[in-house]
């Protein structure tokens, strides 16, 4: 009885992470390569300027450790609603009717080779990764206000930590986290155009029945 509980929830938890990876997967299948370039190029333009203002204006690596734990700080709030917005946009899309759920699960999406990729299924993968995303951004976004408050609370500030290199390394990793904070932003603003087009399909699709 009890290797049978065990086989049992071995397979549950073997599941969720077999849904995790496909979403993942899904979603790098979904966008296209003209999206991921604006993408990249949009985030990369914007961190980029964002932190050579900040490399100008800081001139000590404790000032620039405070601009990212600032920077993090009000992120995070920002991602919050962003993730609770496509929650909410999740719930209003399985709560629709389901004769609307049935017809778009069976709408095959165009050039796509593979049977299984429905417009159904691409939406809830769109609102899934973002949902997931935001939250990943969010646990680590508290991790890392802990750990500057930890650093900025030390009663002698480390003398190490105001080497040259050490601002470099500081300057590539705002970059880059704050990339990562502009992509949960920008998945999120594909998702709210999304639904807008998804709540006209809903109110066309009961005009015509």
């Amino acid at each position: 009885m009890n290797q049978r509980r065990t086989r049992r929830v071995k397979d549950e938890s073997e599941s969720i992470n077999r849904d995790l990876i496909e979403i993942i997967k899904k979603y790098r299948k979904y966008t296209t390569k003209r999206e991921w370039r604006f993408y990249l190029l949009s985030i990369s333009v914007t961190s980029l300027i964002m932190f050579i203002i900040v490399y100008l204006l800081g001139d000590t690596n404790k000032n620039l450790l405070n601009s990212i734990n600032e920077i993090t700080v009000v992120s995070l709030t920002i991602v919050a609603i962003i993730t609770g917005f496509n929650t909410t946009s999740l719930s209003v899309i399985a709560s629709s009717n389901n004769r609307i759920l049935k017809f778009l699960k069976n709408k095959k999406l165009n050039n796509n080779s593979d049977l299984k990729d429905t417009i159904l299924k691409q939406i809830l993968v769109f609102f899934s990764f973002s949902m997931i995303y935001g939250l990943f951004i969010l646990f680590l976004g508290i991790l890392i206000i802990l750990i500057f408050k930890y650093i900025d609370n030390l009663e002698i500030y480390p003398c190490f930590l105001e080497f040259f290199w050490i601002k470099i390394m500081l300057l590539i990793f705002g970059f880059l986290w704050l990339s990562a904070i502009l992509f949960a932003l920008i998945t999120s603003i594909r998702n709210a155009s999304l639904l807008y087009r998804y709540v006209l399909f809903v109110a066309d699709y009961e005009d015509d029945k």
